[in-house]
């Protein structure tokens, strides 16, 4: 395949996945509002990050594999791909935690849901401003 066209689905991937990333944001914090819209979100979240989310960060853990140019020397390029990887591994690590939420939401366990949405707020604090850096490098580096 054409590495222009291999870079396009890169940057569609994670526009997309931006975009997602969003409206979750948008969504959690409705959480706080009440225990009805706590346990909507939870069911919310899970789907948005099966549906959505998923697809996007795999497509973008692809395509940002195979435009991965092993001779490249500069610190900053192998600064970008190291970001990435932990935007990407943080997203996985959290389907865990977002999954256990909805489980927990679906058993009306309000102590479950507050302790898995605790655990996604800290994996969201490495992962987003981590994904967000490697961006921003990839545009400078351009």
């Amino acid at each position: 395949m054409d590495m222009a066209v291999i870079l396009k689905l890169h940057i569609f991937a994670i526009a997309f996945w931006l975009g997602v990333l969003g409206v979750e944001f948008i969504i959690e914090q409705g959480r706080a509002l009440n225990e009805a819209h706590r346990y909507a979100v939870a069911q919310q979240h899970f789907k948005i990050d099966m549906f959505f989310e998923m697809p996007a960060f795999i497509l973008a853990l692809v395509t940002g594999l195979l435009l991965i140019d092993p001779s490249q020397s500069s610190p900053l390029y192998w600064t970008k791909i190291g970001l990435g990887l932990i935007a990407v591994t943080g997203n996985i690590i959290c389907l865990v935690p977002i999954t256990l939420r909805k489980f927990a939401a679906d058993k009306d366990s309000r102590k479950d849901v507050l302790r898995h949405s605790r655990t996604v707020d800290r994996i969201s604090a490495v992962a987003v401003p981590a994904g967000l850096l490697a961006l921003v490098v990839g545009a400078v580096l351009r």
